[in-house]
C-alpha cells in the first residue's frame, strides 16, 4: 500500500508522546525534566500580539528575531565579519536545517555524500540522508587527535578514498563544539579543514549548537578549552566565504528544544535563497519566534542564564566524573562543552551472549538499560569505529546525578545508570 520509501520511513524510529520524566518523589523510575528559568522568563515577559496567529512575514524567520540573533551572534560568536541579518535563515529546529543542507549541496541518488568524522552526532544519519538520497562518508581518525591540526590529512585521505569509488564529497559537516565527545576545534585545526574545504572546491558547515554550553574547570592542572566559531576566523586568503555556513538555535544553550527554533548562517546569496524556498515545508511558529525574539534582546538576562548554565553544567561534570571513578568506568576525558560524556563500556559487553559479535553485545546491553529505565544513546547510532561507547548525559540536577549513581550488579552482570534523555537538560 505504501511507495517504497513510505515503507522504508515506516522501519525507522522516531519520538512520540510521553516521556517518562524523571521526578524523585511521583516518578521515581523516570527521567527527570525542567527548565525553571526559562519558563519563568517566558511566563513573565510574552504578551503576545494578534500578529502571530497569523502568517506573519513569512516562513524563514521575523525581521525582529533576524535582527536580534545578529546581536546575540555577533555578541557572543565574535565574527571576524559582522553577521547581518540577512545571513540569517531560520526554521522550525535545526535538524529541518541539517536536510536542508543535504538537499542544496549534494544531488539525489548520483553518489553525492557529505563527509563526517567519528564518533559523530547519532541524529546526522537520519536528517542528511532520510529524504534527500545523499549518502555520508564518515572518516576514521585512528591513534590522531581529532581536534588536532593532524586530523586534516585524515580528513582528505578520507575525501580521495570515496573519490576513488566514485563517491562525490560535496561538503564537509563538523560539530563544534562537538558531540559527543565534549571538545571544541582549535583555531588551527579549523584553518586547516577550511583549506582543505577550498583545496577540494566544497562547501564545510559547522554546528555550533553547543556554542555557549562551555564551561571553565577550576582547577588549574586541566585547561580549559577555548570556543572558536568558524565565523570568527577571517577566511580571506584561506576559502571564499560562500563555502562556509553555520548551523545555530535555541535548543542547547537555552534549554528550549521545545521552542523547535534553528538557524543557518551563510553568506551564499544563491544557498540562503534555496534554504528559504524549502524551509516553507518547515516554516517556524510565530509564537516561538516572538518568545525567541525577546530572549535574545535581554543580553542581560542571556549573560546571566549562560553564567548559571556553565556553574551547574560544571558541578554536573564533576558529580558524574567522581561516580564514574568510583565505578571504575572509562569515558573521555578531555573537553569541557556540552552536556555529556563518553563512556567506554566494552569491558562490559555481553560477549558471550553474542557468540562474540562485539556490536550485537552492545545493542544487547543497550536494550538491557532500556529495560531498566535508562536512555543513553550507542557508539553505533553515533557511528563509533569500536563497539562498547555510550554517551551519558550529566545536565541534571546534583539529587539526580546521585540517584544515577553508576554500580556494576554481579546478579545480573549488567551495569545500570539512570541518566536524561539525549537532549534533555535543567
Amino acid at each position: 500500500m505504501l511507495s517504497t520509501r513510505g515503507a522504508s520511513w515506516a522501519k525507522i524510529s522516531f519520538n512520540h508522546g510521553y516521556q517518562n520524566s524523571y521526578d524523585p518523589v511521583s516518578n521515581p523510575n523516570g527521567v527527570w525534566l525542567v527548565q525553571d528559568d526559562l519558563a519563568q522568563f517566558i511566563n513573565t515577559h510574552c504578551q503576545f500580539d494578534k500578529i502571530c496567529c497569523t502568517y506573519g512575514e513569512g516562513f524563514t524567520g521575523t525581521i525582529r528575531l533576524r535582527n536580534a540573533t545578529a546581536k546575540h551572534l555577533n555578541a557572543h560568536f565574535k565574527p571576524a565579519q559582522s553577521i547581518d541579518p540577512e545571513q540569517i535563515t531560520y526554521a522550525a529546529g535545526v535538524t529541518g536545517l541539517n536536510e536542508v543542507c543535504a538537499l542544496v549541496t549534494c544531488n539525489p541518488y548520483s553518489n553525492d555524500s557529505i563527509l563526517l568524522g567519528r564518533p559523530i552526532y547519532g541524529s546526522f544519519s537520519k536528517d542528511l540522508t532520510m529524504r534527500t538520497g545523499v549518502t555520508l562518508e564518515y572518516v576514521d581518525v585512528g591513534d590522531t587527535d581529532q581536534f588536532s591540526v593532524d586530523c586534516v590529512a585524515a580528513y582528505e585521505a578520507g575525501f580521495e578514498a570515496a573519490k576513488a569509488r566514485g563517491i562525490n564529497i560535496r561538503a564537509l559537516l563538523i560539530c563544534n563544539p562537538h558531540n559527543p565527545l565534549g571538545q571544541c576545534y582549535p583555531r588551527e585545526t579549523l584553518i586547516g579543514l577550511m583549506r582543505l574545504c577550498a583545496s577540494k572546491g566544497i562547501h564545510i558547515i559547522s554546528d555550533e549548537i553547543y556554542a555557549l554550553s562551555v564551561y571553565k574547570w577550576d582547577d588549574d592542572n586541566r585547561p580549559s578549552e577555548k570556543f572558536t566559531s568558524i565565523r570568527e576566523i577571517d577566511p580571506t586568503g584561506i576559502i571564499d566565504p560562500r563555502q562556509v555556513h553555520v548551523l545555530y538555535g535555541m535548543s542547547k544553550d537555552f534549554g528550549a528544544c521545545g521552542m523547535r527554533l534553528g538557524c543557518i548562517i551563510s553568506q551564499n546569496t544563491e544557498f540562503t535563497n534555496a534554504t528559504r524556498a524549502i524551509c516553507r515545508f518547515s516554516s517556524p511558529s510565530q509564537f516561538a519566534m516572538e518568545i525567541a525574539a525577546k530572549i535574545l534582546e535581554d543580553q542581560e538576562y542571556v549573560t546571566g542564564l549562560l553564567e548559571k548554565s556553565h556553574r551547574l553544567l560544571l558541578h554536573g561534570r564533576l558529580v558524574a566524573e567522581d561516580l564514574l571513578a568510583k565505578a571504575n568506568i572509562s569515558f573521555h576525558k578531555k573537553g569541557n562543552a556540552g552536556f555529556f560524556l563518553w563512556l567506554d563500556l566494552a569491558p562490559y559487553l555481553p560477549l558471550d551472549e553474542t557468540n562474540g559479535d562485539a556490536w550485537a553485545a552492545e545493542r544487547l546491553l543497550s536494550k538491557r538499560f532500556t529495560a531498566a529505565g535508562v536512555i543513553m544513546a550507542t557508539g553505533e547510532a553515533y557511528s563509533a569505529a569500536n563497539p562498547g561507547r555510550f554517551r551519558l548525559i550529566f545536565s541534571l540536577r546534583e539529587y539526580a546525578v546521585r540517584e544515577g549513581r553508576v554500580f556494576w550488579d554481579n546478579d545480573l552482570g549488567d551495569v545500570v545508570l539512570r541518566v536524561d534523555l539525549p537532549g534533555r537538560r535543567w
